[in-house]
């Protein structure tokens, strides 16, 4: 049935029998009468020419897409299927298509939203809404520093009988590297009535093109091409070489579907900051990074990643290794420790990158300024960082799934301290069950989503001894949740480097004094 579905012949599930039932994969599911209008339906399925439904043109676009670094997920529903095939259909397509899902139920449209029916779904607002959830998938399903697309169609195509709503389709393409979501809008013309009232067929019309079903379903699958060729940085020539798809024209409101198919364009920000909304243009690649770094200061999106020269905005990933930190500054020790765990055998086929939060359980956000410095020092070594509003570990988790941070000796014996968690205790070295039930409670949060701790010896500042995850009393409760990390020591530490800067700078100053 895929083959004839792919290559736009008559399939076989609609021939006729001779007892008159329709069989589906070899069941029974129920004796029909083969009208008049069943057997012509058949004779027009028949007349179209066996061949690959994928023209010159489409072709050429979706081998540029496939030569590109970009990777995408579609979520697409109610058409835009062809354009999934044809993305299939070219050699290299697993280098480009992560995932493709048709949510069709009511029920798999919410699975797909994270659990949000759209009061409309065939709108703008939710072909967004999928090409933005595409996008946090790509994200969890590609390694840090991907460039990835979300793409989603929300389509109303053709039926018969003819439906009372006009026949339309939205189509979103989100890049979060661009802080962009580029939005197609598709109307198309009606099926003129006949005389008698009756709506009127190909055979005795001269049709504008965009009214069958099949044609609507090839223009919107079109524009799913167009939409994933720009976020693909293609050049304008090759895509303006898409045949059949109208030229953008601005939308206007009439009650009447229009005469000929028209294609209407718009770009949804993903974020609103005080540098875009005073220029309104598109922003560059390094005004994306202020803007979202901005953005996140300001709660409009709850992690920012920076990668091989890519900006990931707002799709936390999954199976990672993870270092915390403030990182003021990032040093020597710093990168050495995520290397010797990238390294060590529990980290096997994670992707590893440092992790800033901006916000502090007890000192509330840093000011966007001092953020910007602090992620300066990993782009400008080329080094992975993802920033969050994740002062707590259970937050961390709640973002990134799956995932082992990395912790020093010091941090693993404040984890373990109940005093830390629930109401304050009144005796602070006597924790009561009160709070060691809250300590027992985050950590089976943190058991819930997957997470662990990978835990790196220390040099103690106070006895001058180097201790490891040996020496932390750690509760039989949560031994599944601390891991060792042999072999590595560096005596290094921020604390020690923001000391011995400031010695240097108050001896230059008496210097000059």
């Amino acid at each position: 049935m895929m083959r004839a579905m792919l290559l736009n012949c008559p399939s076989p599930l609609t021939q006729t029998r001779p007892t008159g039932a329709i069989q589906l994969f070899g069941s029974r599911v129920g004796k029909l009468v083969a009208t008049n209008k069943l057997r012509q339906d058949q004779r027009n399925l028949a007349s179209v020419p066996c061949r690959a439904m994928l023209d010159a043109d489409v072709a050429g676009v979706v081998k540029a897409i496939h030569a590109t670094k970009t990777k995408t997920v579609v979520y697409t529903s109610g058409g835009a299927v062809q354009g999934l095939s044809w993305l299939l259909l070219v050699p290299g397509a697993s280098g480009t298509i992560l995932e493709a899902n048709v949510p069709y139920a009511r029920d798999a449209m919410m699975d797909a939203l994270g659990g949000q029916e759209p009061q409309q779904y065939v709108s703008e607002a939710t072909a967004v809404a999928m090409a933005r959830a595409a996008y946090r998938r790509a994200a969890q399903l590609s390694p840090i520093g991907s460039h990835v697309v979300g793409l989603g169609a929300t389509c109303s195509l053709a039926t018969e009988p003819p439906k009372r709503g006009r026949c339309r389709a939205y189509i979103a393409c989100h890049d979060g590297a661009k802080g962009v979501t580029q939005i197609a809008h598709l109307e198309f013309p009606s099926v003129p009535a006949t005389a008698n009232g009756s709506t009127g067929s190909a055979s005795n019309h001269q049709l504008p093109y965009g009214v069958s079903r099949l044609e609507q379903d090839d223009l919107a699958s079109r524009a799913v091409v167009k939409l994933l060729a720009e976020a693909c940085g293609l050049h304008s020539g090759l895509i303006d070489s898409l045949q059949k798809l109208p030229a953008p024209t601005p939308p206007v409101s009439s009650p009447d579907p229009p005469a000929q198919c028209l294609l209407h364009a718009s770009t949804l920000r993903s974020f609103s900051t005080s540098t875009q909304v005073a220029t309104g243009a598109a922003p560059a690649t390094e005004q994306v990074k202020n803007d979202a770094l901005e953005a996140l200061v300001a709660g409009q999106v709850e992690c920012v990643e920076f990668a091989n020269g890519e900006v990931t905005v707002g799709a936390p990933r999954k199976h990672l290794v993870l270092l915390p930190g403030s990182f003021n500054p990032l040093h020597q020790g710093h990168t050495e420790l995520l290397a010797a765990a990238a390294a060590s055998r529990i980290a096997s086929g994670r992707g590893v990158a440092f992790e800033l939060s901006v916000g502090n359980a007890d000192k509330g956000v840093l000011p966007l300024d001092e953020v910007r410095r602090r992620v300066a020092q990993f782009t400008s070594a080329g080094a992975p960082v993802v920033v969050t509003r994740a002062p707590l570990f259970t937050h961390k988790a709640a973002l990134f799934r799956d995932t082992l941070f990395v912790v020093g000796y010091d941090t693993a014996i404040r984890l373990v301290l109940p005093k830390y968690y629930g109401p304050p205790p009144g005796n602070p070295n006597k924790p009561s069950p009160a709070n060691i039930t809250a300590m027992l409670l985050e950590f089976d949060r943190l058991r819930q989503a997957g997470c662990a701790f990978l835990v790196a010896g220390r040099k103690d500042e106070a006895s001058g001894q180097f201790l490891t995850l040996d020496d932390v009393q750690v509760p039989p409760e949560l031994y599944d949740l601390f891991h060792p990390l042999p072999n590595f020591r560096v005596d290094l530490s921020s604390t020690q480097l923001r000391a011995q800067a400031a010695a240097a700078a108050a001896a230059a100053s008496a210097a000059k004094a």
